[in-house]
């Protein structure tokens, strides 16, 4: 697969295409807060799931940690997925030539929790099904759920009926957050290696 079919698929197409899909929809589709986003998981087993990806969109690499990207724009709709990852050897965990996926974030409405909190949903709907989620101090576009895992963004400061446009997932108590300015940012540096 080549890079300029991505835009054509959605991103559960390109989950599912991966491999990483599972026999029932709600699995593909459900978000874990804490672990993972449909079949992509949180953990130090992420070389795994990025084998099985095709080439990213756009990269941007760090000291032992990589920030990825894959857009896609079915219907005309332009969709993310945002993986960050950090070399596990930095971390001292097994196996230390692999990677620990700290983050991952999405923009695709296909993915919704248990409780059908998806991009779209309002502040206020997310208020009730999390309502530990507060804005971070340094990025009040982001509603974060640190006990839980989970992180919402908004376009701008939002009121009640302001909707999410991203979802992200990290792991509970460790505040990991990524914003749609970093994001283009991955994407307009492009596959510069």
């Amino acid at each position: 697969m080549n890079i300029q079919t991505i835009p054509l698929m959605s991103l559960m197409a390109l989950i599912a295409m991966a491999g990483l899909a599972g026999a029932g929809q709600t699995s593909d589709s459900l978000i874990v807060p804490g672990e993972r986003i449909g079949q992509t998981h949180l953990g130090n087993d992420g070389a795994e799931t990025l084998k099985h990806l095709p080439k990213p969109s756009g990269v941007d690499r760090g000291m032992s940690q990589t920030r990825q990207v894959w857009k896609s724009r079915p219907g005309g709709s332009f969709e993310t997925l945002f993986i960050y990852t950090v070399n596990n050897g930095a971390m001292d965990v097994e196996p230390t030539d692999g990677v620990t996926i700290e983050l991952i974030r999405v923009t695709a409405k296909y993915f919704r929790t248990a409780n059908s909190i998806s991009t779209g949903s309002t502040l206020e709907q997310i208020r009730k099904a999390f309502p530990d989620a507060v804005p971070l101090d340094d990025v009040p576009t982001i509603y974060d759920d640190l006990k839980q895992g989970i992180a919402f963004e908004f376009p701008k400061e939002p009121t009640a009926g302001s909707p999410c446009i991203a979802i992200m997932v990290h792991p509970p108590g460790e505040s990991h957050v990524a914003t749609q300015t970093q994001v283009a940012s991955v994407l307009q540096e492009g596959n510069k290696d």
